[in-house]
């Protein structure tokens, strides 16, 4: 609204001083009507000129018709300014110094050298004081300047409210994708936690549960002990599950504050079943010096081997070494069970992957079909004392 008032008041001014310059041209004396015709013709082609550069943009379009356009204009009305020598012709010289400071961006050196010596040409035509014309002829320039110095920090600033503003969109909306990244993290180790406490637990159970049907008839007393081991399987899973939803801290397992090996042990117990299927651990106390993340790892890692072997290659046995070679950690995990010729990543899986791979670790799965099936992995070995 601002700029439609203030180019409004420049058109007005133009027209009032054109106006002007037609009355002092049709009452000048000692000149003829053809004369006279002329230079009212002429002012209004300079005015003409002045509208044709900008409705047709020759700035931006056509920058060397622009400077052309401008350099008539500005001859012209030197011209005027000598022939007629009035307030209103020497007001409308200044429209083209305007137009060079205020419009053109960058200052056009050579439009304002031609502006100043149109001027002082007319000055010396005119015999006019040189002091008294230079005077204020640099301070109307000096005003221009300092416009268009200020009119540059407006937009200077604008610029940098559109960069705070575009700025601040952008965090927010980076704010969002962290957060919804965030929840979707969350969720995956909810997830995970879930299967690998859950899991393994209701593998053991179905298996025993179908074991004690088999020799229900045939050795109830066998079956009544199956039965009470899968009732403690039950109860250890459930005891899984309160941990895995009410705490869920941050890769908290069974083993991140007791044994290793007894944790281990616990998961062999759970799947030995006489007669069906054995379960050997092989187990390095040096590792139990590890810090509680790899220990968590390694029981996860165990946990979710054995139970995705059960779930799908019906093993036999089952043997896992844990030791410590050199710098790093060797975990095997191998089952005599029907294997696979492709390996299809299940969640279980890709879990194994992932929390090695956060300990820069390696991990590799084996699998022939009826070759059985193994989890094969190497971790850098750390201690509490290395880690500090």
């Amino acid at each position: 609204m601002k700029n439609k008032h203030t180019g409004l008041m420049t058109i007005l001014l133009r027209v009032a001083l054109v106006l002007l310059i037609e009355a002092d041209i049709f009452t000048m004396p000692n000149t003829s009507p053809v004369m006279k015709t002329l230079f009212a013709i002429g002012i209004l082609l300079i005015q003409a000129n002045d509208y044709i550069r900008h409705a047709y943009r020759l700035l931006s379009t056509n920058r060397r018709l622009y400077y052309l356009s401008m350099s008539a204009s500005i001859v012209g009305i030197g011209v005027y300014m000598v022939w007629f020598n009035s307030s209103a012709t020497s007001v409308y010289y200044v429209f083209p110094a305007i137009e060079l400071f205020l419009v053109t961006g960058a200052l056009p050196v050579s439009m304002l050298v031609l502006h100043a010596l149109v001027y002082l040409c007319a000055v010396l035509a005119l015999k006019a004081g040189l002091k008294e014309a230079l005077f204020p002829y640099l301070g109307m320039l000096l005003i221009v300047y300092l416009i268009r110095q200020i009119n540059l920090e407006k937009e200077k600033g604008a610029a940098a409210n559109a960069q705070l503003l575009e700025a601040n969109a952008q965090l927010l909306a980076y704010s969002e994708e962290v957060k919804e990244m965030a929840v979707v993290k969350e969720r995956t180790r909810i997830a995970q936690e879930l299967h690998d406490s859950i899991g393994h637990g209701l593998v053991a159970l179905k298996m025993h549960l179908e074991f004690a049907a088999n020799v229900l008839d045939s050795n109830p007393r066998q079956s009544k002990e199956v039965i009470a081991k899968a009732l403690g399987i039950s109860k250890a899973s459930m005891k899984d599950l309160r941990k895995a939803v009410d705490l869920l801290k941050e890769d908290s397992g069974k083993n991140s504050g007791g044994k290793l090996q007894e944790s281990l042990e616990e998961i062999a117990s759970s799947m030995h079943m006489s007669g069906r299927l054995t379960c050997q651990l092989v187990f390095d106390e040096a590792v139990e010096h590890a810090i509680p993340d790899i220990k968590n790892c390694i029981y996860k890692t165990v946990r979710e081997a054995v139970t995705n072997g059960v779930k799908h290659g019906n093993p036999g046995a089952f043997q896992i070494e844990v030791a410590k070679r050199g710098h790093f950690i060797h975990v095997a995990v191998k089952d005599d069970g029907s294997g696979c010729s492709e390996i299809s990543k299940s969640h279980g899986l890709r879990g194994i992957e992932e929390r090695i791979q956060l300990l820069e670790g390696t991990v590799r799965f084996c699998s022939e079909k009826d070759r059985g099936f193994a989890v094969i992995a190497k971790i850098p070995y750390v201690t509490a004392r290395e880690s500090v």
